[in-house]
Order: C-alpha cells, then sequence, then structure tokens
C-alpha cells in the first residue's frame, strides 16, 4: 500500500510540474489599436469644394461628370463635381458609389484602373452605380 501511495505521490508531483497555467502558456491578450480611416482625396483639386451628405450622388449640374464615394472617417458621402479637362488621382476611393456623366457634346468621362485599363462613361444624365476598388484616376472628357 505505501508502494502505490508512493507511486501515485511521484506521478502526482511530475503531472503538476508539467503543468502550466493557462495565463502562462497564452500569449498576452491584444492592446486594442485604434484604427484611422482614410477619408477619400481627389489630386488636383477640382475647383470645387466636395460636398458631404447622407444621400449620395442625387443630381450633377449641367456640364459636370460627379461622383459619389463613401467617407469612412466622416460617415457621409462625398460628393465631387469634375469640370476641367483634366486627369485626377483619387485616393482611398474603396467600396460602392456612383456617377453621373451631365456633360455637353456627347463627350465621355474615363476612368482608369490601376492596372491601366479604363472605363469610358458616356454623357446621358442618368445614375450609374460603380464599385471604387479597382479604380485610380478620372478624367472627364
Amino acid at each position: 500500500m505505501k508502494r502505490a501511495l508512493g507511486a501515485a505521490a511521484v506521478m502526482a508531483s511530475a503531472v503538476a510540474a508539467l503543468a502550466v497555467t493557462q495565463a502562462e502558456a497564452l500569449p498576452a491578450a491584444p492592446v486594442p489599436v485604434s484604427v484611422k480611416a482614410n477619408s477619400p482625396g481627389v489630386s488636383p483639386g477640382t475647383g470645387h469644394a466636395p460636398i458631404y451628405n447622407d444621400e449620395g450622388l442625387i443630381s450633377c449640374q449641367k456640364g459636370s461628370l460627379c461622383t459619389s464615394v463613401w467617407d469612412p472617417a466622416r460617415k457621409k458621402w462625398r460628393v465631387d463635381r469634375f469640370e476641367r479637362c483634366d486627369t485626377y488621382d483619387l485616393s482611398y476611393w474603396e467600396g460602392s458609389g456612383a456617377y453621373i456623366n451631365n456633360q455637353t457634346g456627347g463627350v465621355k468621362g474615363v476612368f482608369t484602373r490601376t492596372d491601366g485599363t479604363t472605363l469610358k462613361v458616356a454623357a446621358d444624365n442618368k445614375g450609374h452605380a460603380i464599385n471604387w476598388s479597382p479604380f485610380a484616376k478620372i478624367k472627364p472628357c
């Protein structure tokens, strides 16, 4: 009997030596990190201050190409109006949005993807849904 208890005590001692608490075995919980949302941008500026609203793109002034993209920092839609025939670089344009091409004379807008391919958009004064994520540039003419 003493021998059985002795073996059990040795076994219990070995198990206790090998046992590790959960706190010792697992890494510390990650420290919460605040991720700053980036606002979409256009460079150079369009000459018009962007409009921020809850509705998105509703209409577009004659002679313009208008866009909307979600701004996660403001939690509002950013609406831009392009009139000058320039190439505009887009930064942080991600996810869904819309465009209306209300330019005169049948001028097509050109959206350039990051891979260099383009989407030409007709001047039909109609709202169109778009995923902005693959696009890097806008040229309204």
